[in-house]
């Protein structure tokens, strides 16, 4: 048994293999009729219906292996074990670094664990490969206002807003700005 466990040890794990080519730019086009329709609806639930398709596409990763990575990493998220997820993201990111969702969730882990400047590092980068990803926005904008940046807090919220007028954040800017 013991020669068994020493042999486990040693052997190297599998690497995976690298991360399959993704044609983001065609994606992004597949999601325009989304975020048209998002910004165009006239109510809140219509406009989340349009707001889920974009998620449900930012949440497909581009093989089983980022998108076991993905979920797991969300989970961890949702129990409260942000460096848990933290350490799976990262794996993520390494593995897929173009696809955005992985920089969006760890940004996020790192928010809600206090690293902001981690978390704007991420969003910025999510925002490099998915320049629409509201979500990316809304959590710049939050980030800057924990960070006292109030200004550049608002700004990021406008912006997100202008994509997805439905989100809660718009709560967040100054009552003259409020749709």
């Amino acid at each position: 048994m013991r020669y068994l466990i020493a042999v486990a040890f040693l052997c190297p794990l599998p690497a995976l293999a690298d991360c399959p080519a993704t044609d983001y730019a065609a994606l992004d086009a597949q999601r325009t009729p989304f975020f048209d329709a998002l910004r165009d609806a006239e109510d809140a639930g219509a406009g989340q219906r349009h707001a889920d398709k974009i998620w449900l596409s930012w949440r497909t990763a581009p093989d089983a292996a980022a998108q076991e990575m993905l979920d797991k990493g969300v989970r961890r998220i949702r129990l409260g074990d942000y460096a848990g997820a933290e350490a799976t993201l990262d794996e993520l990111v390494a593995y897929c670094p173009d696809f955005p969702e992985g920089w969006n969730q760890r940004a996020f882990a790192r928010y809600l664990a206090g690293n902001y400047d981690g978390a704007l590092a991420d969003l910025d980068r999510t925002l490099v490969l998915e320049p629409r990803h509201f979500a990316a926005m809304a959590g710049r904008g939050l980030t800057f206002l924990k960070q006292g940046r109030t200004e550049l807090g608002h700004k990021a919220i406008r912006e997100a807003v202008e994509l997805h007028p439905f989100m809660n954040e718009r709560h967040l800017l100054p009552p003259s700005e409020k749709i």
